[in-house]
């Protein structure tokens, strides 16, 4: 059950992302997140009867650390996408958003099967190669401060994984329902500043609405994977997420894959079936 729940956050998330993308050009991106994030937010509120938990202090932090977390990340991540090539800033964030949650996992006594351990090792590996683009003459341009920013968005990503893997299956969905109102209300003041208060309608708002359903519920399957299965593994099959981004652009905008994100694909199958054994 961890496997399917992980993979449908993993597709889930990806479709989510291709949406985002069009979002972010057709709105800016701190308009996009001040809509998407409310609409998630309202989503899983309405969803709490069906995923109902106990609500104590410890799960109000988790919620509210894990949706500063997953703020951090996007904001740093959507900064470091207007200075530095796509290929360097997606596997370094992407990879460290999977390998977070499995050192937090280790370290609280998850201990995984031996085959497991080869298929999470896999999962790193291809989330790092299906997320490079075509390299390009600006990736030399790469310095330090920008890797750091990198490692800083992965990481931001990695505790957000934690924080709502850690709270527990007796929690419900009071933890991801939390994340989300924290993240639609920190996002607001970066959105001021960035002018993002747009009215959004019609076609803007379905994207807004569509990106912002398919990332709660995204978060809705990751939760429900670590409530029947360890967090290291529901985390590096989340985080395959960027093979069903790859997919949907060389599917609907034909973009072609290159040779090191096919190499990617198979890894992330190999993986797969590694972790399920």
């Amino acid at each position: 059950m961890t496997v399917v729940l992980s993979l449908a956050a993993a597709l889930l998330y990806g479709i989510g992302d291709f949406a985002g993308g069009f979002g972010s050009r057709r709105l800016g991106a701190s308009t996009l997140l001040l809509w998407s994030y409310p609409i998630g937010a309202v989503l899983m509120t309405a969803l709490l009867f069906a995923f109902p938990g106990q609500l104590h202090t410890r799960v109000a932090l988790l919620g509210v650390g894990g949706g500063a977390a997953g703020v951090l990340g996007v904001l740093v991540m959507y900064h470091l996408m207007t200075m530095a090539p796509i290929n360097v800033i997606s596997p370094v964030t992407a990879v460290l958003a999977a390998i977070v949650p499995v050192f937090v996992g280790f370290g609280v006594g998850e201990r995984p099967a031996t085959a497991a351990w080869f298929g999470i090792a896999l999962g790193l590996v291809s989330v790092v190669l299906v997320s490079r683009s075509t390299p390009t003459a600006k990736q030399a341009s790469v310095g330090g401060s920008t890797l750091a920013l990198a490692l800083l968005s992965g990481l931001g990503f990695g505790l957000y994984f934690v924080c709502l893997g850690r709270a527990g299956p007796d929690a419900g969905l009071w933890p991801l329902t939390i994340s989300r109102i924290t993240s639609a209300l920190l996002i607001m003041p970066f959105a001021w500043r960035a002018r993002g208060f747009v009215l959004v309608r019609g076609r803007s708002l379905a994207i807004a609405a569509a990106a912002g359903t398919l990332d709660a519920f995204a978060n809705l399957f990751f939760l429900l994977a670590t409530h029947h299965g360890l967090l290291s593994v529901a985390s590096v099959l989340t985080s395959l997420y960027p093979a069903t981004t790859v997919l949907l652009a060389v599917t609907l905008l034909h973009e072609r894959l290159n040779a090191v994100q096919r190499v990617g694909l198979v890894l992330a199958a190999g993986a797969i079936v590694l972790i399920t054994v």
